[in-house]
């Protein structure tokens, strides 16, 4: 039989004790699931008879097709058990990971988690969430495991049955077909004994995994329960005054106990953090590699733009320096990677990063900030080393003691220095009133952090040193991160303005300036910059954690309207769904517009129906990814738009021929933004075409919304449709003396003169008239391209005018008819009486 299955299976090294059990329990379960009748006849229980599957009847002429069929079958679900080596690899990871977690019970189970600083408990908590993750990703590859050995087993108790039903029915088989019969039973059954013992062993895997990932949970508790309670200490008297002093041996061994923990614990955090995330640092780490050369290059590049005058110093200075912008780039990388990693890593990045972010920092906010830019970072590393050192109470209180008061003084000092100074410091340019209300929030800024660094240091002193160690970290993190956040903005920024700046000043898409792909990049990163900053302050002063809090509890606020059910974050959603349509729409019709499509050999009109359409395109799906984050059935629209359509018949038939219109001439393209046109007896230049109506600018400046159903239906007259050109007619009339041929060369080389005119095809002068004792003749010219047949007739008029004046030709004046007759006296009333 096994040389027909031709397939062996392993078996993992394990006690035979619990293995038998679970062998034995499932044994049980497939001679259930095998013999449904025995099961309904133990129990007599006619409905759980009528919901068992009933299994498909197999005719004699179908066994031989049925029987290879299901013998591929039972193949298949023998080489599928045949997965030592996958549970091998199941059971290695898991005994890895009960190590793991093991080891981290030991430091979380004692009692000298009180003596750890809140950094240090922040990052015990986040080992025990990535333990959590990888125990319940191990779980489900487990589930996943045992169900498809389940389902195979399953599957084979129900073949089995339909064989056994098929020989106890047929008795008079031919004896061909009874022993194929038998051999493929007999085949079932193996696979089964097999099937038994991969399935014993992912249900134990998986009751070991479900155990670790309870101790897990037991674990993260601990920790966050010592958190909530260090949140807590925050408004209440922790400590003695400082003036009491404490124990100097206490003193020395709790220093000792979190020196030694805090250092275990951050060590083991952050292997366990760097093997769970590898794939991701290998990338980081060659994307790093490539990324200096690159900024070596954008060196070379930027200065070629500064010699053409293309770009100036200061706005591609951080590139002019590639190893600092590199160091500070990859700082912030490594910040991002580890933002739920180790705690003291991040420390450790930050303090290297000094020396690049000062480089790359304008001597503008230099000279604002003062000293705090360098002081700043010899306190960021004094609190980084004090708070290792967190378990000796009075070294470390008159360590923040000092470092509070002399941080408060130092910033009094830039505060007091700016308000006597009325001009900036050396090597700045002079103040402009622009820059005041930025030295205006500059001061406030520095006044709230010494104001901040004032009640540390008091609160220090009175015995609360949870609250003076929140507040002084918070205004160090917050400080420190801000300017290595500006500093790595500037670098992105000046890396936008290098790359999308060609030779001629032009930009990539072929504006002349900047384009507005920067300045939304720009206005997109200064608003990341700022949640960043923000969410680093909140988390710097612990305020992050109850504020977040808050902030899910009043979002999960609900109201009811009937069946319907809509809470507060829904509506946010909503709103911020709708708010970021409406930016992703204007931002992209703005790119195309201006940037993308000018630099596109596309036709005239093309670009206007593309960003137009992309805006209408990019606000619906916004619009109906905003309905679909508010709670409302998106697959229910059809019932919407049907019970609409019966409205629309009605009321709206007007807007719907006017939308209508507007796509017909989106595509059609009649008319374009910039056209001269005539409609409904005005005429004017075309400033937007829009889906319902278009707006039509006067000569006399008026704007005039003129419905897009008018322009299909009513006679249109477009000047500019397929070019600028347009002709111009002077109509000149002659005395009878002056010979016609002479007048017409004289009209024709006076046009050829004149700026606007254009050369081909030719001006041209006809006679028209020679009625009422005058000569009339017609100049028709072109104009060129681009020029205003305005400005070009009344030049042309003015030419001819002198012209003919200089030729001697003289225009014939307006001649009346006066006839006199006699009056006969007396019949005429006097004056007086005619009044």
């Amino acid at each position: 039989m096994k040389a027909i299955l031709g397939i062996r299976c392993g078996r993992p090294r394990r006690a035979a004790g619990w293995a038998g059990m679970f062998r034995a329990t499932l044994g049980c379960l497939l001679i259930l699931l095998a013999t449904p009748a025995l099961a309904q006849s133990s129990t007599g229980d006619a409905p759980a008879a009528a919901a068992r599957p009933v299994v498909a009847p197999i005719v004699a002429a179908d066994i031989t097709t049925r029987a290879d069929s299901d013998q591929q079958f039972v193949q298949a679900v023998v080489r599928r058990t045949a997965t030592a080596d996958d549970i091998a690899a199941f059971e290695k990871v898991l005994e890895r990971q009960e190590t793991a977690v093991a080891q981290l019970t030991a430091l979380t189970a004692d009692s000298d988690l009180k003596l750890l600083p809140v950094r240090r408990l922040e990052s015990l908590q986040r080992h025990w969430v990535l333990y959590e993750r990888q125990v319940a990703d191990l779980r489900a590859r487990l589930a996943r495991a045992t169900h498809a050995h389940s389902e195979d087993a399953a599957s084979l108790a129900e073949r089995r049955a339909a064989w056994q039903a098929v020989r106890a029915a047929t008795p008079e088989l031919a004896p061909a077909l009874v022993q194929r019969i038998d051999e493929l039973i007999a085949l079932i059954d193996e696979a089964e004994a097999r099937i038994t013992e991969p399935l014993s062993w992912t249900l134990e895997l998986g009751r070991r995994a479900t155990a670790l990932e309870r101790e897990a949970e037991a674990g993260e508790a601990i920790v966050r329960t010592q958190v909530e309670e260090q949140d807590r200490r925050l408004l209440s008297m922790d400590a003695p005054p400082l003036w009491q002093g404490s124990s100097a041996g206490a003193a020395a061994q709790a220093a000792n106990v979190s020196v030694r923990k805090s250092l275990a614990i951050e060590t083991a955090f952050a292997r366990d953090h760097d093997a769970a995330n590898a794939p991701v640092l290998r990338v980081m780490a060659a994307v790093g590699l490539l990324l200096l050369p690159f900024l070596f290059w954008l060196k070379y590049r930027a200065g070629k733009l500064i010699a053409q005058g293309q770009a100036t110093a200061e706005s591609v200075r951080a590139l002019t320096r590639p190893w600092a912008a590199w160091l500070v780039l990859l700082a912030l990388g490594a910040v991002v990677f580890d933002f739920q990693g180790p705690a003291i890593r991040q420390q450790a990045v930050m303090l290297l990063a000094w020396l690049p972010v000062l480089r790359l920092l304008p001597v503008r906010l230099l000279n604002a900030v003062g000293p705090w830019a360098y002081l700043s970072a010899v306190f960021y590393f004094l609190n980084v080393l004090a708070s290792l050192l967190v378990g000796n109470e009075l070294v470390y209180r008159s360590m923040l003691l000092v470092m509070d008061l002399s941080m408060a003084g130092t910033l009094l000092w830039l505060i007091a220095r700016s308000r006597r100074l009325s001009v900036p410091v050396a090597g700045a340019a002079p103040s402009t009133a622009a820059e005041v209300p930025r030295s205006s929030a500059m001061n406030f800024l520095l006044g709230t952090a010494a104001a901040v660094l004032g009640a540390a240091a008091v609160s220090n002193v009175l015995g609360n040193v949870s609250l003076a160690t929140t507040l002084t970290g918070g205004v160090l993190d917050s400080s420190y991160l801000a300017l290595a956040l500006y500093a790595g903005a500037t670098v992105l920024v000046a890396l936008a303005r290098v790359l999308f700046t060609r030779a001629g000043g032009v930009t990539q898409f072929g504006t002349r300036n900047a384009g507005a792909l920067i300045d939304a990049g720009a206005r997109l990163g200064r608003m990341l910059m700022a949640v960043a900053c923000l969410v680093v302050t909140l988390q710097a002063f612990r305020l992050y954690r109850p504020l977040s809090d808050l902030l899910r509890a009043v979002l999960a606020h609900s109201f009811s309207f009937g069946v319907v059910s809509i809470s507060l974050g829904n509506i946010a959603a909503f709103v911020a769904a709708t708010v970021l349509a409406f930016w992703l729409a204007r931002t992209l019709r703005t790119l195309l517009a201006e940037d993308i499509l000018p630099s596109l050999a596309v036709t005239r009109g093309v670009g206007n129906s593309i960003s137009t359409l992309s805006y209408y395109t990019i606000l619906t799906i916004g619009l109906l990814t905003a309905l679909a984050v508010l709670g409302f059935p998106i697959g229910q629209l059809a019932i919407v738009f049907g019970a609409l359509g019966v409205g629309i018949g009605f009321g709206l038939q007007d807007v719907v021929k006017n939308f209508v219109a507007g796509l017909i001439m989106m595509f059609e393209r009649p008319i374009q933004p910039g056209d001269v046109v005539e409609v409904a007896g005005m005429t004017g230049s075309v400033r937007r075409i829009g889906m319902r109506a278009t707006i039509v600018t006067t000569f006399e400046g008026a704007d005039v919304v003129v419905p897009n159903g008018m322009l299909l239906a009513d006679k249109l007259i477009n000047w500019t449709l397929r070019g600028t050109r347009r002709r111009v007619d002077i109509d000149v009339s002659t005395g009878p003396e002056v010979p016609p041929r002479r007048t017409i060369e004289l009209l024709v080389g006076i046009a050829r003169n004149v700026e606007g005119v254009a050369s081909v095809p030719e001006p041209a002068a006809l006679m028209t008239d020679m009625g009422a004792g005058l000569l009339t003749f017609s100049l028709r010219a072109w104009t060129t391209d681009g020029m205003s047949w305005m400005v070009v007739r009344s030049n042309l008029a003015v030419a001819v005018r002198e012209g003919l004046a200089e030729a001697g030709i003289e225009l014939p004046r307006p001649q009346s008819d006066l006839h006199l007759r006699s009056v006969v006296e007396g019949s005429a009333p006097r004056p007086a009486e005619a009044s």
